[in-house]
């Protein structure tokens, strides 16, 4: 099984390191982005099997690049997974209906936050994956 590849797009780098590290011990190929214009041009380079977003990032925020992401159809059924910070109910109705595919709040569990990417890129390869 090749690598997948994960684009991680958030401005703070104590999220994004850690999350790029636990990716990579666990045979998967992130790729960084430290904003959502990045994140944007980085899409551009190369299709990612799966991506993270964080919510609030300097100019623009997580619901837009969402929302650029699936309505582009090159990009459209790329999984999303937003992230933001715990207590933010509301980011996760917006998130949802940006285009999100699952919302996770931070901080996360490593564990869980793994078994849920392998969750739905399993379902994404089986076809199951609705977006």
């Amino acid at each position: 099984m090749s690598e997948k590849k994960i684009l991680i797009i958030d401005d703070d780098a104590f999220i994004r390191r850690p999350l790029e590290f636990i990716l990579r011990e666990e045979g998967f190929l992130p790729v960084t982005a430290v904003d959502g214009e990045d994140g944007l041009a980085k899409l551009e380079g190369g299709r990612p099997d799966l991506i993270f977003l964080d919510v609030m990032m300097p100019g623009m925020d997580g619901f837009a690049v969402c929302r650029r992401v699936r309505t582009d159809p090159r990009f459209s059924s790329i999984p999303v997974i937003m992230l933001t910070a715990k207590g933010q109910e509301g980011d996760r109705d917006r998130g949802l209906a940006a285009g999100a595919t699952e919302f996770i709040s931070k901080p996360y569990s490593p564990s869980e936050l793994l078994r849920r990417v392998r969750e739905i890129l399993s379902e994404r390869t089986s076809g199951s994956v609705g977006t």
